[in-house]
């Protein structure tokens, strides 16, 4: 035998190592956007359901987890003054000692064209035994689909800059 066969028995084995390879790879690649699509980054699992997202978000304040709490933002109005208690606010705030009252959600009926929001009503008490109501407003799309997330746009949770709640 002549030494073509056995070059081209290298060669096919080196394209078909490589076709695995790239297979191998298209298919990685694939699961992790899968993965990254359907987790949120604020209740850090699959559970994207807007009570989650609210409970997460007041859970990473009372504990000072403020990676996760900016998590919970849509990222500009976190960094916008005009959304209400957000990253300047919430940043006297972190680790305050809280106790959640009550949390109701209900639609709301002015959200921008295509979106969905949610009012979420907090209702909390500080150790002193003062009470607190807030309004946070939670944004997504208006479609049904089974990736949408829900982010904070507006919040005056915690209170005014000049006056934090639980101090």
């Amino acid at each position: 035998m002549s030494d073509t066969y056995y070059r081209e028995q290298s060669a096919r084995r080196t394209r078909l190592l490589i076709l695995l390879g790239v297979i191998v790879l298209v298919l990685g690649c694939a699961a992790f956007g899968v993965y990254s699509v359907f987790r949120d980054t604020c209740t850090r699992s699959f559970d994207r359901q807007p009570e989650s997202v609210i409970n997460s978000f007041t859970t990473a304040v009372a504990q000072g987890d403020a990676n996760t709490a900016a998590a919970c933002w849509h990222h500009l109005a976190y960094l916008d003054v005009a959304s209400g208690c957000s990253e300047i606010c919430l940043s006297r705030l972190w680790g305050t000692p809280y106790q959640i009252d009550e949390i109701t959600l209900n639609p709301n009926m002015n959200p921008p064209q295509g979106r969905f929001w949610w009012t979420a009503t907090v209702e909390l008490s500080c150790p002193d035994g003062e009470q607190h109501t807030a309004q946070i407003i939670l944004d997504g799309i208006a479609s049904e689909v089974p990736w949408r997330h829900w982010k904070i746009v507006r919040s005056d949770f915690g209170g005014p800059l000049s006056e934090p709640w639980c101090k």
